[in-house]
């Protein structure tokens, strides 16, 4: 028993800074790296294969993603949440995962005749068999492993990430370049998912046995995250074929490259802050104050990075777009414009739903979930049907804007603060940007020669003022405010360990 219950540091808020600032680190540089191997992965791919042979596979990745979408449970966030976890916690999870992961598995096989059938292609049979192996090996990871992130020791995943992302593309590549089938992209994947399976019991040795002893305790936190996981999945992966139907392939094209762009100028930042966030706050469950406190720094943190990332993205969109993408990717510039600067405001409460699940309130997350699909659908489905892609991209905003209000609710729920105080707590931020958005709007207009200037120019030149103007807001209004407790400080504090006198 001793092996399952190791005693949790208790992570104080004092250090909570530096620890989230190092598990985001960590988290980012495995994800920069994985991307990168992707990215290199694709290439070389898709140079190999011809684009019906990746459209094949597509289905039945994005099939699998959908299922696996409607059923995640959150193991890791529970591992986390239950700091006490003992064998019979663990077997549990264990268990409801590979029962997923089989279940999946099992769709798809069923499915794949099916869809032989309606493509019209044999070749599907085989795929979707081939890519069913894929959620049963990764259903029995070891939720031990997640012990890790609880103890905000992000550098085992880091390197479990970085080797799955490897063995997967040395496959990969290597089927592709000698046998040049659709089968290098099915190889890769399970390869990736054996490795990530084999470390997470080589790096956190454990026994899992099969057992529904906690799962009264279990469900009681993962069913309503299963809920929240497939509303989110409703939420997330519908507006594209719905706008390939209405307006058709190429807006919904534009849309989807638009909204991936808009949400990695801020998911590359918030996302591992947030991730890092949550063991943090869930070690410190026992006191809600604390807690609260916490949070809302990590709220100023995401205003201060994230957020003019977005925004600025937005005023940069179209010449970067043009430079980097080409001119018949305007239309994706348009639904950045417009989608990117609510992004970016939504990116200040990325920790809310980590928050309210270190507090077990799992069943309002699902309901603001729920209550945003609802609303948002028929919205968004008229605005498409009357405006086409512009509509579109603008119900999107609006949409973005009440989610906003339904994160405040949910926090003010959870917390009993007033619902505006994430808000407050960003203000040095939300003026930063304001002072950012002037220079774009007021100033950047009347600069002699600029909008002649060639797209490189223009994009050096807008890049480095709107980080200035940023930078020297934040940095006035701190001062004028006298120097209070925030991510100013902590970066002033960094500065002066790094550029100090050396002895």
């Amino acid at each position: 028993m001793s092996d399952l219950t190791p005693a949790t540091p208790v992570v104080e808020e004092t250090n909570l800074g530096p620890r989230v600032a190092r598990g985001a680190a960590w988290i980012m540089g495995g994800g920069l790296f994985a991307r990168f191997l992707g990215a290199i992965n694709t290439i070389i791919v898709a140079r190999l294969l011809v684009p019906d042979d990746i459209g094949l596979v597509a289905v039945a990745t994005m099939s699998m993603q959908l299922l696996q979408g409607f059923s995640d449970f959150g193991v890791a966030q529970a591992v986390v949440k239950f700091r006490d976890a003992g064998r019979s916690d663990l077997d549990t999870l264990f268990t409801l995962s590979a029962l997923r992961g089989l279940a999946i598995g099992l769709l798809l096989a069923a499915a794949a005749p099916v869809m032989a059938a309606v493509y019209d292609d044999p070749r599907m049979l085989g795929v979707f068999l081939g890519i069913a192996v894929f959620p049963v090996v990764s259903g029995l990871i070891n939720p031990k492993f997640y012990e890790f992130e609880r103890e905000l020791n992000f550098s085992r995943e880091f390197i479990s990430t970085v080797l799955n992302k490897l063995a997967g593309v040395i496959v990969s590549v290597t089927v592709a370049l000698i046998f040049r089938t659709y089968w290098a992209i099915i190889l890769g994947l399970v390869t990736g998912g054996v490795v990530q399976l084999i470390l997470s019991y080589v790096m956190r040795p454990h026994a899992p046995r099969l057992s529904f002893k906690s799962l009264k305790k279990v469900f009681g936190f993962s069913g309503w995250l299963a809920g929240v996981s497939f509303m989110a999945a409703l939420n997330n992966k519908l507006d594209v074929p719905i706008l390939a139907r209405l307006v058709g392939g190429g807006g919904a094209g534009s849309f989807f490259m638009g909204l991936q762009l808009s949400e990695m100028a801020t998911g590359q930042i918030a996302m591992p802050l947030t991730r890092a966030l949550y063991p943090g706050l869930s070690s410190m469950q026992d006191d809600p104050q604390r807690m609260r406190r916490a949070y809302l720094k990590g709220v100023a943190a995401l205003g201060a990075f994230a957020m003019p990332a977005a925004f600025g993205f937005a005023f940069v969109a179209d010449d970067l777009v043009r430079l980097v993408l080409g001119e018949q990717w305007g239309d994706a510039a348009m639904v950045i414009a417009i989608l990117a600067p609510v992004i970016g405001l939504q990116a200040l409460f990325y920790a809310t739903q980590s928050y309210a699940m270190a507090l077990g309130l799992t069943r309002l997350i699902f309901f603001r979930e729920l209550i945003f699909f609802l609303i948002r659908m028929p919205v968004f489905i008229w605005a498409a049907m009357e405006y086409g892609l512009k509509g579109a991209a603008f119900a999107a905003a609006g949409l973005g804007i009440f989610h906003v209000v339904l994160n405040l609710g949910l926090y003010a729920r959870a917390s009993g603060d007033a619902f505006w105080q994430p808000l407050v707590s960003a203000h040095r931020s939300l003026v930063a940007v304001a002072a950012m958005a002037a220079y774009f709007l007021l100033l950047r207009p009347m600069l002699p020669g600029l909008a002649d200037a060639g797209l490189l120019i223009r994009l050096v030149v807008d890049i480095s003022a709107g980080a200035i103007f940023y930078v020297a807001a934040h940095a006035a209004l701190w001062l004028v405010e006298g120097r209070p407790d925030g991510i100013e400080r902590e970066i002033a504090l960094a500065a002066d360990r790094r550029l100090g006198p050396h002895s």
